[in-house]
Order: structure tokens, then sequence, then C-alpha cells
């Protein structure tokens, strides 16, 4: 499988083009990044997609959410399955998203662990078990990540809600907040030193608490989620898939 790194030069397409070369089947044919050095990388590296030359089955894209606006009309006319691995997307983009998953396949998930989707797993079955606990999301990132809260924590809310309904959303608390109510889910979003990524979900009832806790170690956990995600997808006819699709194959 040969596949286009796009965001090549940031810390997580550093870590999938390692990941790559180290994975026999999967071949890393070139890389899109509009500040990064071409020379530093042993492939060739361009600023557009649309310059790119080389063949390849698949993108698989680390790098910012409006990189859809390049990504997205150039793998609709060339027929090429997309793995989006960046998160922040808003409404605009999300539909982007959506309306080119009508033509192509679209591999996107708030988080490229097989560990943290089980974790909202998890989390969905104890929300629908303890229906009247409170319940709060902590999710930890390094100090350079630019969004919050996270995409993960943002699908662990989504599993949560899967089970109970529509909830009262809070992103963190200041002041006098008075008291919580009962149909409340806060996500608390805390950023520091190279933490890869930590995400808790407490369930909280009288006299007893219950965490779900995942924490990634090394960003390869990423890199070779993404890469699975994309044997998986170019397989697949044009449609939007997430990791539970891959998980249930």
């Amino acid at each position: 499988m040969d596949v286009l790194v796009y965001g090549i030069g940031g810390k997580m397409g550093k870590t999938l083009l390692t990941s790559i070369q180290n994975t026999e089947d999967v071949n890393a044919v070139c890389g899109i990044d509009v500040f990064a050095d071409p020379g530093a990388f042993n492939i060739p590296v361009y600023k557009s997609i649309n310059q790119a030359k080389e063949h390849f089955d698949c993108i698989i894209d680390f790098s910012v959410h409006e990189a859809v606006f390049d990504i997205l009309p150039y793998a609709i006319s060339k027929k090429i399955p997309c793995v989006l691995a960046t998160t922040g997307y808003n409404e605009h983009e999300l539909q982007l998203i959506d309306t080119a998953s009508k033509s192509i396949a679209i591999f996107k998930t708030g988080n490229m662990s097989i560990g943290i989707n089980v974790l909202s797993k998890l989390a969905q079955a104890a929300a629908t078990m303890m229906r009247t606990a409170d319940t709060e999301i902590i999710e930890m990132h390094h100090n350079q990540k630019i969004d919050a809260p996270s995409g993960t924590a943002l699908m662990l809310l989504d599993s949560i809600e899967k089970a109970r309904g529509k909830s009262k959303h809070v992103f963190g608390r200041n002041g006098l907040t008075g008291t919580r109510s009962t149909n409340e889910i806060c996500v608390h979003a805390v950023r520091g030193g190279t933490v890869i990524g930590k995400h808790s979900v407490m369930f909280m009832l009288n006299n007893e608490v219950i965490t779900l806790t995942h924490e990634a170690e090394s960003k390869t956990v990423f890199a070779n989620g993404s890469i699975n995600a994309a044997r998986f997808l170019i397989q697949k006819p044009a449609g939007l898939y997430e990791m539970n699709d891959l998980l249930q194959e």
C-alpha cells in the first residue's frame, strides 16, 4: 500500500513516517507540508497536494483541520480514500467531509488509538447502567496542543449521550456556578509538559466513584492506528467510516 503523508513536518507526521518505514507492506511515497523543509526527508515533499506527482492508494492526514480544503477536492477528483486523523473541525468542515464521503471512502475518528475506542465503549456501557451518576470528563495533553477540549473528549461525550440522551454541556467551571445540575456533563482540559494524552471519565454516585482512564504512552499508538485505518479503507466503497467499523471487522 502506497501512502501520502499530509502534515509530514509535524510531530505526528514524522512519527507516522517512521512507523510506515518500519512496516513491511506500507510505503510512504511523498508528503505534504506548507512549512517543512523538503530537504529534510528522503521522499518528495510538496507545499500542496496538487503538486504531488506520485501514485498513492491512500492519504493520511495529521495536520490541521483547515487542510480539508486542500485534500478533499483532490481526493474526490482522483477517487483516493482519506484517513483524517486531525481534530478541531468546525461545522462547515464537517459538512464538507460528509459531502465528500458520498464520493470517496473517508475514515474519521476523534482518536486513532484502539484503546481509546475501547474506553469509549466502556463509558457508554457504564452510562447505560448508571444513568443518574454525575459524570465528568478530564482530558490532559502537552502544552503545544492548540484545541480544547480534545476531539477524544468530545468523542467520549458523544458516546455517553448515546446511552443517556442529550445533556447540558459544561466546559470547565469558574466563579459562582451554583449547584451541579443532574443533566450536565462537564469536560475539563488540562495542558502541560509533554503529556501524550490522558483521558478519564468519572461516574460519581453517593459514596462511590468509578473512574475509567486511558493513557497513551507514545504517539506511535496513533500512527499505527492510522495505518490500520488506511488498510481497512482502501477496500471500502464511498462512505464515512470510524474506528468502530474497523474493530467490528
